[in-house]
């Protein structure tokens, strides 16, 4: 067991040493299957080549080049700072509204009030109104155009400033128009069309621990002033923002402006963004140009809405064409020589290892499932074929650890619940005896003494979880004098124990179950004498327990419910047959799913139960 968790606990170390002793043996291996079917270091020293040739035969251009590259890169980084800060801020305001939102749905106070019936409506209200606004702290959120819980609880009525009735809110604009509650926000415009409002909703729940099941006690809902939210910021530089912001929802032809710093040509411009700018690949986070401007798609996409920079680059768009038209036919010539190389290849190349790097980041996390196969005969492919073959080997490891933990609580709590003070028992067996001794009932002293045997090897203090076939033998002997005594001569039992039972261990306690079985549903109803044969036998390195009556029998639609029951490995309570589930699947957790139990009935001749294990003889027992 210990080995198996320090595989799962040092698994994702290995994978990264394994990485690089995968990349050194395949240096040498090359197979005729294209680019890829060579080694990483032949691709990178063929693609320098490739990339510096061309360079050093135009150098006379580069410092020309060099100049306006720079202006471009500055201000490309320029424009992606604030992108990224402004697209920061924004996401880190959200997910705080959400965060506040879930304190509120998880507000215990919330959740007592809104379903206390001793309260009126309007203290009830003014309760949730309290704490709504003590989680928000409204006052310090100047976005927040308002907060509102509606409640589903129909025998209790709550009004107040920030709760009502979800009837109230199906009169209002926001419910009646676009709505998307399903995808927890949506915006509309509030005050004639003339403000964009987009509301964060979550859902109220309260949690039934004694039957485990949720119920819908409302919902919260929180509006966030577009203009205040996506309003650019102003460096302490400039009096006003460097760039416009177009905020909107929708893709291509349906986009709708909700919000925008542009004064004039907005909409013009949105509609050439997805008519000329917008590729395939990138949807709405391309880039481009559009006219004298600069423009940078960026999406929000858990809150469906679209954002549109635009930096304006008249100053520097004229000097550019300048240095363009200087050196046109050159510059031509290198950016489609270069672009068309670094394109192709660092497309291929990177996308490849972004794939593979995002495998490891999600498996960081505990995700073990093999998504996308990387393609190709490289050191990349083979690696991210081991790494899948090291993922499904791992996600079966926990799963097969996580399910024996549970059936070793399970079995822990039902042990717990069955114990009883041993000696209690003991002596209580022993006074009885004594009683039928000296009213000269002897069948009751055997009855006793079996019956405390018994119970001892039931409670297992002397025992280990692997016993000689002989002590479970001798337990199921001491079982069945109790049940032909009990039968009174209508059931007879013979014993075929063809191995070594002083030597042979098998899991403890798992033949009585499936005896107690026979008898009550095989032999139990019939009137006539039945017959029970209990063998072991030993057959290609495997122990065989057989376990055959000629009872009643089963019907084979009967056969296989109970086969498809015992073989289900998640625990099913109320259910007959349990005792059989229980053996089997103690069999499989403890020697494997080749192992367990063969069931074979037929009708009004009999049934056969067959347990296979492996065999494990006295000095392999605590190896296993």
């Amino acid at each position: 067991m210990s080995d198996s968790f320090f595989y799962c606990n040092s698994g994702f170390f290995y994978v990264k040493m394994y990485m690089a002793i995968q990349i050194e043996r395949q240096e040498h291996r090359m197979k005729g299957k294209g680019i890829h079917s060579r080694s990483i270091f032949v691709q990178l020293v063929v693609f320098s080549l490739l990339a510096s040739l061309v360079p050093i035969l135009i150098i006379s251009i580069f410092l020309f080049y060099k100049l306006d590259s720079t202006a471009q890169e500055e201000t490309k980084d320029y424009h992606e700072q604030i992108t990224s800060q402004y697209m920061k801020n924004i996401e880190e305001k959200l997910q705080q509204y959400r965060n506040s939102l879930e304190v509120i749905a998880n507000n215990t106070v919330i959740l007592k009030t809104l379903t206390d019936e001793t309260m009126n409506p309007y203290d009830r209200g003014e309760v949730v109104s309290q704490e709504v606004d003590n989680s928000l702290l409204l006052e310090m959120q100047s976005e927040v155009r308002n907060c509102m819980v509606y409640s589903r609880v129909q025998n209790c009525k709550v009004y107040g400033s920030r709760a009502s009735m979800m009837q109230q809110a199906s009169r209002e604009v926001w419910y009646l128009q676009d709505r998307a509650m399903e995808d927890d926000w949506f915006s509309y415009f509030a005050l004639n069309d003339s403000e964009p409002i987009l509301s964060l909703v979550k859902d109220i729940e309260e949690l039934d621990t004694e039957h485990l099941s949720r119920s819908q006690l409302g919902i919260i809902k929180l509006d966030v002033a577009m203009k205040r939210l996506f309003v650019p910021a102003v460096t302490e530089k400039d009096e006003s923002a460097t760039y416009d912001v177009i905020v909107y929802k929708n893709e291509g032809k349906d986009a709708k402006i909700l919000y925008q710093t542009v004064k004039n040509n907005g909409s013009e411009i949105l509609k050439k963004y997805w008519e000329d700018t917008v590729t395939e690949k990138d949807g709405g986070n391309s880039s481009g140009q559009i006219s004298t401007y600069t423009v940078d798609g960026q999406t929000l996409e858990d809150y469906g809405v679209n954002l549109l920079f635009l930096f304006d680059n008249r100053d520097s768009w004229q000097k550019r064409v300048e240095i363009i038209e200087a050196i046109l036919p050159l510059l031509l010539l290198l950016s489609v020589t270069v672009t068309g190389l670094i394109y192709w290849y660092s497309k291929d190349f990177s996308s490849r290892v972004e794939l593979l790097v995002k495998k490891f980041r999600r498996a960081e996390t505990g995700d073990l499932s093999v998504s996308e196969e990387i393609g190709g005969d490289d050191e990349i492919a083979v690696l991210d074929k081991q790494f899948n073959r090291m993922l499904g080997k791992l996600d079966q490891l926990i799963k097969t650890n996580y399910v024996q933990k549970l059936e070793n609580k399970e079995a822990q709590l039902k042990n717990l619940q069955l114990q009883i003070n041993p000696h209690f028992l003991y002596n209580t067996l022993e006074t009885i005896s004594s009683i039928a001794a000296v009213k000269q009932v002897f069948i009751v002293c055997d009855i006793c003494g079996k019956l405390g045997e018994i119970f001892r090897y039931s409670l297992g203090k002397d025992y280990g979880e692997l016993v000689p076939l002989e002590q479970e033998i001798a337990h199921i002997k001491n079982y069945m004098f109790i049940q032909e005594i009990r039968h009174g001569g209508r059931l007879q039992v013979f014993y075929n124990i063809d191995v070594d039972a002083m030597h042979v261990y098998i899991p403890r306690f798992i033949l009585q179950p499936i005896v107690e079985n026979a008898i009550s549903h095989g032999l139990g109803n019939l009137t006539s004498v039945g017959t029970l044969e209990i063998s072991a036998f030993e057959k290609k390195d495997r122990l065989y327990i057989r376990i055959e009556d000629d009872g009643e029998g089963m019907e084979p639609e009967k056969v296989a419910e109970i086969i498809r029951f015992i073989n289900t490995a998640k625990p099913v309570e109320g259910k007959k047959n349990i005792g059989i589930r229980n053996v089997n699947q103690r069999i499989k957790l403890a020697c494997g799913e080749e192992y367990g139990i063969i069931i074979e009935s037929t009708p009004y001749q009999g049934s056969r139960f067959t347990i296979q294990l492996p065999i494990i003889r006295e000095g392999e027992k605590n190896e296993t």
